[in-house]
């Protein structure tokens, strides 16, 4: 991570801190509820949960809110997209956690949704170290947001293995999905600057995992991959991906919007005014592809008509799409026309095909 980073807040701190307010919740639980581990009597969670159960997700109500807080500082000091988009996944998150308190009758931490204010003082303080480190630079802002999300993960970790509520570990496993492809997002702009990401909390080799870096070095795009992609936080967008192996190229239609919506009184026959699709063609070269992107104009639904392409190839912008793994892969983008450049971590909408890829990888 970078000097500045280090010299700010470092994971050790930060590990320090969250356990602190998590003894702390813990402790107030105990005290306030009358449940604990042995399950005694005395509220509405009687019997159901125990204290480190219970204080587990008062901490994950606060901690996602952490997260949200920072990202949305971060996202306004920097105007990177990335940092808005995950801003709102965390709310998700948040509400996540706040109806399984409301569930198991727990007292809800949060106080005020402002940015910033936590109940907690410890927390307030490493929101403040966290936006410290992430206003030296972009660089740093993107490793605040990748240190966020592998403690988080390991939180969320811990505190499966203290439950054996379905609905609990159901709602835990959805925020580790989350955070997995925050993560991505976060390494995916951190390499844009030439930098390769070494794991701040968690193994090396869970990292890498998650990163999709663990697989064969031989790995290749196969028709095994044929399938609909999307990056969760960007609800109603998403990839369809076809391998031609035969050809040696793959396609990839991309179902978008624009960069802005469009006005109120806009009007559309059919669909939104702000839908984009963007197609691209482009050969494989092993585990990637770089393809220019076309762009087609003039038509019209279900009618012959004379379109019009993209006139020189790649002077609407280039994608690069790579895989790692059978289950994850990335879309970097290039549009010059809009000034946007940007990653994007992708996973399937389905996972029936994964089998198929494996066995094409492994022939």
């Amino acid at each position: 991570a970078p000097a500045c980073l280090k010299h700010r807040i470092t994971s050790r701190e930060f590990d320090m801190k969250r356990m602190t307010v998590f003894i702390t919740a813990a402790l107030a639980l105990m005290l306030t509820t009358g449940v604990n581990a042995a399950g005694e009597e005395g509220s509405s969670t009687e019997a159901v949960l125990s204290s480190i159960e219970a204080s587990h997700l008062v901490f994950m109500r606060e901690e996602e809110k952490l997260a949200r807080d920072t990202y949305i500082t971060l996202g306004d000091a920097w105007g990177l997209r990335v940092f808005s988009n995950i801003s709102r996944s965390e709310q998700t998150h948040m509400d996540a956690m706040l109806a399984l308190l409301n569930t198991y009758g727990i007292d809800d931490p949060v106080v005020s949704d402002a940015v910033g204010s936590f109940t907690d003082a410890t927390l307030a303080q490493m929101y403040l170290d966290l936006v410290a480190s992430g206003e030296v630079s972009l660089l740093d802002a993107l490793y605040v947001g990748a240190l966020i999300e592998e403690v988080d993960i390991r939180d969320i970790q811990l505190a499966i293995g203290d439950t054996s509520q379905e609905d609990i570990v159901t709602a835990y496993e959805s925020l580790i999905a989350g955070s997995e492809n925050h993560l991505r997002a976060f390494v995916g702009q951190i390499e844009q600057f030439g930098v390769e990401y070494v794991a701040q909390v968690l193994d090396q080799s869970e990292v890498d995992a998650i990163l999709g870096k663990t697989a064969s070095a031989d790995f290749r795009i196969n028709a095994g991959l044929n399938d609909a992609w999307y990056y969760p936080d960007t609800a109603g967008q998403g990839f369809f991906i076809a391998v031609f192996p035969d050809l040696g190229v793959v396609s990839l239609a991309w179902f978008t919007f624009d960069t802005e919506l469009p006005p109120i009184d806009a009007i559309a026959n059919l669909g939104d005014p702000g839908h984009r699709w963007l197609t691209a063609v482009g050969p494989i070269d092993g585990n990637r592809a770089s393809m220019p992107i076309t762009l087609t104009t003039g038509g019209i639904f279900d009618t012959p008509t004379d379109v019009q392409y993209t006139d020189v190839p790649g002077s609407d912008g280039t994608l690069v799409l790579s895989f790692e793994s059978c289950s994850s892969g990335m879309v970097e983008y290039d549009i010059p026309a809009i000034n946007r450049t940007g990653t994007i971590p992708i996973q399937r909408v389905a996972n029936d095909n994964i089998a198929l890829c494996e066995a094409l990888v492994a022939d």
